[in-house]
């Protein structure tokens, strides 16, 4: 059985005003996905550009054959 954590943090951008989620989190910037108007956007930000409101951890397995 193979075992492997997701993490998706949940995050606030305070100059557009809107809540998001991290795609890829890096060490000093980041890809984070938004919507505004019903249209998705991703972007590649500054890690100071966001606060990062709540981490989920969701754990995955998977069955060997």
């Amino acid at each position: 059985m193979i075992e492997y954590p997701e993490t998706i943090y949940i995050v606030y951008v305070p100059n557009e005003q809107i809540h998001g989620t991290v795609d890829q989190m890096g060490l000093y910037s980041s890809t984070v996905r938004y919507l505004i108007d019903d249209v998705e956007y991703e972007e590649m930000m500054n890690n100071e550009d966001f606060i990062v409101l709540d981490e989920i951890t969701i754990m995955h397995f998977e069955e060997n054959d």
